[in-house]
């Protein structure tokens, strides 16, 4: 039972943190005035904050033998392609691309969310 509190304390803490970050630069996208600098600087920190609870994600996946590792991991690698998508388009300047990205990201790891992390935590929740 502890597994299961730590993973959704852990979860929890790194969603909000990616959810505080992906507003932001939902704003920043979507202002009357693009800051190139900015945007670049959250489409980074997104996509590190993404990586790095993917990884402790998947690690205590490894950890627990969690059956549907590959399934969850391939969903992150999904959802990590998506946003690497949106960083190549900024990086070019197809800003009207990169506006849609985060309503379209936050309905992918909304989806993420109920589907692949529910079952993550079912199964650590009864484990002995």
């Amino acid at each position: 039972m502890a597994s299961i509190q730590v993973y959704e304390t852990s979860n929890e803490e790194d969603h909000k943190t990616i959810e505080a970050i992906g507003s932001e630069l939902g704003q920043l996208l979507n202002g009357q005035a693009l800051d190139r600098n900015r945007v670049a600087y959250a489409l980074n920190m997104l996509k590190a904050s993404m990586l790095l609870h993917f990884s402790h994600e998947e690690a205590i996946m490894k950890q627990h033998n969690y059956p549907n590792l590959f399934h969850h991991k391939r969903s992150h690698d999904y959802i990590m392609s998506i946003l690497s998508e949106f960083i190549s388009a900024f990086a070019v300047g197809r800003e009207s691309t990169t506006a849609d990205l985060w309503p379209h990201l936050k309905k992918t790891l909304d989806t993420h969310l109920l589907r692949y992390d529910a079952d993550f935590a079912a199964y650590l929740s009864q484990l002995p």
